[in-house]
């Protein structure tokens, strides 16, 4: 966890050196409030006016390690083992980049289309002996033995949302809007392992079916200090992929308080909590038993974070945001690993 911290101390020292070199012909009046948009991990926070398009780019990277848990305990290797699995995840990390596109037709519509690109590594741990009754499920890759190690990679484009963001009120005391998005199911659910069967279901890309994301995001600026709460859910509008499952639903919810602390800088903290259901259904082809990442219970909990960050402002319609994140509490299903920490970035341009 001190890595990210520090990379995202080191992060905004580096932002504020550049926006003086950057705004010198820019008169305070023409450049728009840092705080302005939620935390970079905040995802349709904000509308605009009509006529606006904003282009933007955001990266956010994930990672799990350590023993794994179940419920709000830790799991020992003996009790997975006992429990029919001959290897765990010992680590993984997940990057996604996300691109923006916002466009406002009206004052009262803004109109967004966000494609995302992901990449997931998880290292496997052999714990004991595979459970006789698996081993017809069991893919070669999963063979290992207790002690040894083996890490495996898929990547590839995600699933793509569609949608308008309907602005209620606009006023800098109390704004608010609700996000009508629906995630087109562009990223691939079928990828495999080098023995053709299917890899963990939590490494496939994209949900594989269509999604609606509906959302209501309240906000209230002062001259120094703001805030902002959202919440949204995840539906999938289909019972079955084309690989046979389906993710379960997702609720969220978070909150956060700014303050500007410079005419172009604001700091952040925030406070997140999900709710997501475990997987639906089970692969229609070739997968290994052999691991809690292969099975359907194991997927989906709860989970409290906080998160601490900045925005700054570089330039006419120029921005930049950096925001580090720390679980404070999970609660998962069956056996899994648990998040350790995350890093959000996010770069934008309105004009």
């Amino acid at each position: 966890m001190t890595k990210y911290l520090s990379g995202g101390a080191l992060a905004l020292p580096l932002l504020l050196s550049a926006a003086p070199a950057l705004a010198h012909a820019d008169s305070p009046a023409a450049i728009a409030r840092p705080d302005g948009h939620a935390p970079a991990g905040v995802m349709v926070d904000h509308v605009h006016k009509s006529g606006d398009v904003m282009i933007g780019l955001a990266w956010m990277h994930e990672t799990y390690e350590g023993p794994n848990h179940t419920g709000t305990r830790k799991a020992t290797d003996a009790e997975i083992a006992a429990a029919g699995y001959s290897a765990r995840a010992r680590s993984m990390t997940m990057d996604m980049v996300m691109g923006h596109l916002m466009w406002a037709p009206s004052d009262r519509v803004t109109l967004m289309a966000m494609p995302m690109w992901m990449r997931m590594k998880m290292t496997m741990l052999g714990i004991g002996s595979m459970d006789p009754a698996m081993a017809d499920m069991a893919s070669g890759h999963h063979s290992l033995m207790p002690g040894e190690t083996m890490s495996h990679t898929v990547s590839g484009m995600g699933d793509t949302k569609l949608g308008a963001l309907v602005a209620l009120s606009r006023k800098p005391a109390l704004s608010a809007h609700v996000g009508l998005m629906v995630s087109a199911p562009t990223g691939s659910v079928s990828k495999t392992n080098t023995d053709g069967s299917f890899v963990h279901y939590g490494m496939q890309p994209g949900s594989g079916t269509w999604d609606f994301e509906p959302s209501l995001t309240v906000r209230g600026q002062g001259d120094v200090l703001g805030w902002g709460l959202q919440a949204s859910y995840v539906t999938r509008l289909e019972n079955r992929n084309e690989s046979g499952y389906r993710l379960g639903d997702r609720f969220a919810a978070t909150g956060w308080a700014s303050a500007r602390v410079h005419e172009r800088v604001s700091l952040s903290a925030r406070l997140a909590f999900s709710d997501e259901g475990h997987i639906h259904g089970h692969y229609n082809a070739a997968h290994s038993h052999t691991s809690p990442a292969d099975r359907q219970e194991n997927y989906g909990g709860q989970r409290l974070e906080a998160g601490l960050g900045a925005n700054v402002t570089i330039g006419k319609g120029l921005r930049a945001g950096v925001e580090a994140i720390v679980p404070l509490w999970q609660d998962v299903n069956g056996y899994q690993l648990t998040k350790d920490a995350g890093v959000n970035v996010a770069l934008s341009h309105a004009f």
